[in-house]
Parts: C-alpha cells; sequence; structure tokens
C-alpha cells in the first residue's frame, strides 16, 4: 500500500498492490501481480513524449513540451501482471542469471482515456529483463 501527498499542490494519490507467486520448480517460478493506483488530482501519473521533457519540466524550465506529453487527468488505474522467473542452470560465475519475461494490461477503472496519446482506455505491453546477480 502507499499514498503520496504533494504539498506544493495538495495533490494525492494512493494504492495498492499484491503479489503471488508459486515455484514450479528450482528453476522456474510464476506470478502475478495485481495493483490499483488512484492519481486523485491527475498531478501524478504523466506520458512524456519527448525523451528530455520530463527533465525540463523538474527543473522547472521555460519549455515548449511535445504536445503528446500529457498527464492522466484524475484517474483510477488498474493493472494485471503475469510473468515467469526462469533460472537456467548456468556455470559460475553466472549462477545468478534470471531470465524474466512478463505481460502486462493496464486499464483507466474510470473510463477516462490516458493511454496511447490519450486516445485508449486500456494498453498491452509485453517486456522481458535479464538480471545478472554476483
Amino acid at each position: 500500500m502507499n499514498y503520496a501527498y504533494e504539498e506544493s499542490f495538495g495533490a494525492k494519490g494512493y494504492g495498492i498492490a499484491q503479489y503471488l507467486t508459486y515455484a514450479i520448480s528450482d528453476c522456474c517460478t510464476v506470478g502475478i501481480r495485481g495493483e490499483v493506483w488512484r492519481d486523485a488530482d491527475g498531478f501524478f501519473v504523466a506520458q512524456f513524449a519527448s525523451n528530455n521533457d520530463f527533465i525540463h519540466f523538474a527543473r522547472g524550465d521555460d519549455t515548449v513540451f511535445d504536445p503528446r506529453t500529457v498527464g492522466g487527468g484524475r484517474t483510477t488505474y488498474g493493472a494485471i501482471t503475469a510473468g515467469l522467473t526462469f533460472k537456467p542452470p548456468v556455470p559460475k560465475p553466472l549462477t545468478g542469471l534470471m531470465i524474466r519475461p512478463e505481460v502486462r494490461c493496464d486499464r483507466s477503472l474510470n473510463n477516462t482515456r490516458p493511454f496511447n496519446d490519450s486516445s485508449d482506455v486500456d494498453m498491452l505491453t509485453a517486456g522481458v529483463d535479464v538480471v545478472f546477480t554476483f
């Protein structure tokens, strides 16, 4: 659970996430995560279209932002992520190797359109990361 309050703007946001995992074997774990986040004042969630837009925003620069840089508005977000953690049997020093593919579905729970240049209520994302521990 989390709660955020930005005193300068009087903005509030709060949410909760729950994780469930199951070890299929010594090298494979499957997991699912559910999340809900409420950006009560439309302050905390934004889509910065240009790589430097957030930097300019954070510094307070007088800059023209990419017009695709928008906030999500007063939105309650829901997300479900399904993933797999695979730890292949490899020799030292790579014994901490993990490969983690996942699929995530995000949705506005109050029918705003915060995704894909403010055109969609939901969005699907697939990703994979590779982690080396030592």
